[in-house]
């Protein structure tokens, strides 16, 4: 069998790359979806609500002194006391 007169050519992806995630905590999207966050720390939850709702809920927690993620937790857990949850 003939062999091929030059060599295939590389892919310019392959090129340069850099050097791989480290196991620390500096990168938030790669390979860090197997560990179990520590407890305290905060994770997105995305969601999109409808602009009179957003602003209702919002005005409440300003209202009543309540950070967001406060009046979301409470709201959350009296919804589970009531659907017994």
């Amino acid at each position: 069998m003939a062999k091929p007169n030059k060599p295939p050519p590389t892919s310019k992806n392959k090129l340069n790359k850099g050097a791989p995630p480290t196991d620390n905590n500096e990168t938030a999207a790669v390979g860090n979806n197997i560990k179990k966050p520590a407890s305290g720390e905060y994770r997105p939850l995305n969601f999109k609500v409808d602009a009179e709702f957003s602003r209702e809920f919002r005005t409440f927690a300003a209202s009543n002194d309540l950070k967001l993620i406060v009046l979301l937790r409470e709201a959350f857990e009296l919804y589970k006391k009531h659907k017994g949850g």
